[in-house]
């Protein structure tokens, strides 16, 4: 047997041809090629334009060949018959159709088939290539398929490789494709099991010999090749049982599983080596499991990783429950996204993360600030928040797909329940009683810059004559700000700057601080009982009056993001952030944080593709989301004549003494205020009054999540 022949099908094929046409092909004779199956046609046809004769085909029948000669050129011919010369006859059994005995005796006659031919170039037998009376006809197609793919890729196959191809069935090499898709398309017949034990044998695969079935074939080819990389990324490899832990010569097959994984970036391959323990014993005896985090496969080793960083956890070394997380994401990224193991490491991350910002807070001062300690742009608690949703948003990997003994599916839940719910809620509430001591204390709204003064601080630049674009967004709050200005911050030019919302914190009067005009006339009163707003007389309660300020000082409001966006000023409202709110949407959440993606693409899409100088990113108020199922607190509100909200009440006669917290127009930081303004901070109370019954999300109190605000400039670097 040759391993490795230096010929091809053709140039074999045009050996065979020139030992039958004589005298160099000078004379007009005729060479019959009888090819049962039909799948030398193109070798044939090339070997013959090789040495200079000519090629004719029966298409439908042998015999029309001669029908056909008359209107042959006088030069060496061959006819080729993609049939066998003998078949089989119902009644006469074989028959050999002997046709062009004169044919055979001028010129010549060649019987052989792509198996035969294939079987001279590598000196073996016919049925070592592929075995006809074993196969079906389908098969057969198949196998001569994979010849001809072989060596039509650019050189000649190992016959090792091209009968691992055969076996596989066009699928790859049998280890290979063992590791990948495992038995079902190869035969099951004890011949192909002897044939695929022989070749995993020569790719170092020992422990395959003492198995006897396909099923456990798969087994060991599994277990070898996930030892192979847990002992690549530093392993023992005594720690294996004999022919798993030691390496074959060939320096190639270390480790073929990582390529196969690395080049296929498959779920289904995620599945195979995550959902299942390949060496639970082994990898539970190592010393320190975190030397093995890079290696993806092997559920057993995932379940300990996960042992291991919940211990830190509970130790409270979150900055390296972080790192670790991190590090075991990484290592998933051979892998898609949307594996439950990588949500998992994710949500590990997004936990250690909470659990440091929680330590935190929970070690502060006694003494602070609760809006600036909110707001501040590197530690500041609105981080918390945030979190807080991006837990939200990855689920419950737990519930997917893992190894059913993992760890996780019994401590994440609790973990998660811990902070999402108690945690959380403890934060509000802590926050909530600084707010209202902040103010019984001293005066924390005094020297923040307020969002009614935002047009008077920025009217010189809103009046360049540039093409700008002010996006007057709806609840969004600060976390989403800094957030969507983080990511616009990689290729744009971006100032920040953190206001006071108007307060009540409510859309009426925020969206009214940010329409045209001087901020000293900028006025929140009561008018016929009720909180009205106006600047310098003229009534912003609505959007159409607002759009009519905007439009008489040069702007246009247009309807929606894809029209009316001619003009070189534009003031583009969208609410669609208190409307997945308000609306009380499933999984708020994820809704939030695809809004911010979505107002990066529109954003990116002005800048880029329409040239837009300059784009504002400004809100009314914020918002608090509570944990789900939370049980609300309905108060008793005052009984005289001003007005009565969700979140706070307004008349001239409301008394210091109450719920909350009341502002006027003499508390520093709130001069517009032309009556008195009782507002919320417990993040569970409502007024009972207000008509509303379902509160998960709401604003208008005077919490820094509801009244703290980010606005944005973006301009091309």
């Amino acid at each position: 047997m040759k391993s490795q022949p230096t010929t091809t099908l053709e140039n074999q094929a045009k050996a065979h041809l020139e030992d039958e046409f004589p005298d160099e092909h000078a004379t007009a004779v005729r060479v019959v090629w009888w090819d049962e199956g039909g799948h030398l046609r193109e070798v044939v046809r090339a070997a013959a334009d090789q040495i200079g004769v000519r090629f004719s085909e029966a298409e439908r029948f042998p015999l029309e060949l001669r029908r056909t000669a008359v209107k042959e050129p006088e030069s060496p011919h061959v006819w080729y018959i993609p049939e066998a010369k003998t078949v089989k006859d119902s009644e006469e059994g074989m028959i050999e159709r002997d046709w062009f005995r004169d044919i055979r005796e001028t010129g010549g006659e060649i019987e052989l088939t792509i198996e035969q031919l294939t079987a001279e170039l590598y000196e073996v037998n016919p049925w070592d290539i592929y075995d006809i009376e074993r196969g079906t006809e389908s098969d057969r197609e198949t196998a001569a398929k994979v010849i001809k793919n072989q060596f039509g890729s650019g050189g000649i196959p190992r016959y090792g490789d091209l009968i691992g191809e055969i076996i596989t069935k066009g699928e790859g090499q049998i280890l290979e494709h063992l590791l990948e898709g495992g038995w079902p398309e190869i035969d099951r017949d004890d011949e192909t099991i002897a044939r695929v034990q022989k070749s995993l044998k020569d790719r170092h695969v020992a422990p395959a010999d003492s198995a006897e079935t396909p099923e456990e074939i798969e087994d060991v080819v599994w277990k070898w090749a996930v030892a192979r990389w847990l002992v690549a990324e530093g392993m023992d490899v005594d720690a294996f049982p004999e022919g798993y832990g030691k390496v074959g010569s060939t320096l190639g097959d270390i480790n073929p599983l990582k390529r196969i994984v690395d080049s296929r970036q498959s779920k289904r391959l995620a599945e195979r080596y995550l959902s299942e323990s390949y060496w639970g014993d082994v990898i539970e005896a190592s010393d320190d499991v975190w030397e093995l985090v890079a290696c993806p496969v092997d559920g057993a080793l995932d379940a300990a990783l996960w042992d291991a960083w919940l211990e830190s956890l509970e130790e409270g070394r979150y900055t390296e429950c972080i790192e670790r997380a991190n590090e075991r994401q990484q290592a998933l990224g051979v892998y898609p996204d949307d594996i439950p193991w990588t949500t998992l490491w994710e949500q590990a991350e997004q936990v250690a993360e909470l659990e440091l910002r929680f330590a935190a807070w929970e070690e502060r001062s006694q003494s602070f600030d609760p809006f600036n300690q909110y707001a501040d742009q590197e530690d500041g608690t609105w981080k918390i928040d945030y979190g807080v949703l991006e837990l939200e948003i990855t689920g419950e990997p737990e519930q997917e797909r893992l190894l059913n003994s993992h760890p996780a599916t019994e401590s994440l839940p609790e973990i998660r329940a811990e902070l999402l719910e108690t945690r959380y809620m403890n934060y509000l509430e802590e926050m909530s009683e600084a707010v209202v001591s902040s103010f019984s204390t001293g005066s924390p709204l005094a020297g923040q810059d307020a969002a009614y003064e935002w047009w008077t601080d920025n009217e010189q630049d809103l009046a360049t004559g540039e093409t700008v674009a002010l996006f007057l967004i709806d609840a969004l709050r600060l976390d989403l700000a800094r957030e969507l200005a983080n990511r616009l911050r990689e290729d744009y030019s971006i100032a920040e700057e953190t206001r006071v919302s108007t307060l009540p914190s409510e859309t009426k009067f925020g969206m009214a601080a940010l329409t045209p005009g001087r901020a000293h006339r900028f006025r929140v009163k009561l008018r016929n009982g009720k909180l009205s707003v106006e600047r310098g007389g003229q009534r912003l309660d609505n959007k159409g009056n607002r759009v009519k300020v905007l439009e008489r000082e040069g702007w246009d409001v247009p309807d929606d993001r894809n029209s009316g966006w001619q003009h070189h000023q534009i003031a583009y409202y969208d609410k669609d952030i208190d409307d997945i709110g308000e609306n009380e949407l499933d999984n708020p959440e994820s809704h939030f944080t695809s809004y911010i993606d979505e107002l990066y693409d529109l954003i990116t899409e002005k800048l880029e593709n329409e040239n837009w100088d300059r784009i504002y990113v400004v809100t009314d108020h914020g918002f608090v989301l509570l944990p789900k199922g939370t049980t609300m607190e309905s108060i008793s509100s005052y009984d005289g004549d001003g007005e009565v909200k969700y979140r706070r009440i307004a008349g001239d006669d409301i008394e210091d003494a109450g719920t909350g917290v009341r502002v006027t127009g003499q508390t520093p930081g709130t001069e517009y205020l032309n009556t008195s303004v009782r507002l919320l901070a417990k993040p569970r109370q409502y007024n009972s009054k207000s008509g509303l019954t379902d509160a998960r999300y709401y604003h208008g109190g005077i919490l820094p999540q509801e009244c703290m605000l980010n606005f944005i400039r973006i301009e091309k670097e």
